[in-house]
């Protein structure tokens, strides 16, 4: 990735209080799957990054961790859902060549402000087919969304 959008992901992350360690930034930028620009000031609006990991609530499948952070000016209806689609889309793409066979994607919804919204509260979010399937030992929801002809 250039330096100059590597940059403006870890300004980003620290100016918003979203990730504030050096290392943190370091390791989750090796993670990026997506950026959006904005195209009036060449700086960065979201990102959206995954990780495969084996998890063992789900038969020890392997899965993507997913993370998606919107900066807060660009926050609009819409954005997450585009992000979030674009990425479950390319990974897929990659999942089908991989010898581990990942089967989806999980998101842990860490966002004390989101976890009491009504509109996150909802078992499914058809947008992004993603369901919910409990919560972590933090008490933060788990979701999943599974690629196209998933086993457990």
């Amino acid at each position: 990735m250039p330096e100059q959008i590597a940059e403006g992901i870890k300004s980003l992350w620290a100016d918003e209080g979203a990730l504030s360690d050096a290392e943190s930034m370091q390791k989750r930028l090796q993670e990026v799957v997506y950026v959006a620009v904005d195209p009036a000031t060449g700086s960065v609006a979201a990102v959206s990054t995954a990780i495969k990991k084996k998890v063992h609530a789900l038969n020890g499948k392997f899965l993507y961790e997913f993370r998606c952070y919107i900066g807060e000016a660009f926050r609009i209806a819409g954005l997450d859902v585009k992000l979030s689609r674009l990425t479950f889309d390319f990974l897929e793409q990659l999942a089908s060549a991989d010898v581990d066979q990942p089967i989806g994607i999980f998101a842990i919804l860490g966002n004390d402000y989101l976890k009491d919204q009504p509109l996150w509260r909802r078992a499914v979010w058809p947008e992004i087919e993603m369901y919910f399937i409990g919560y972590n030992k933090n008490g933060d929801p788990i979701r999943v969304h599974y690629f196209t002809g998933a086993r457990i």
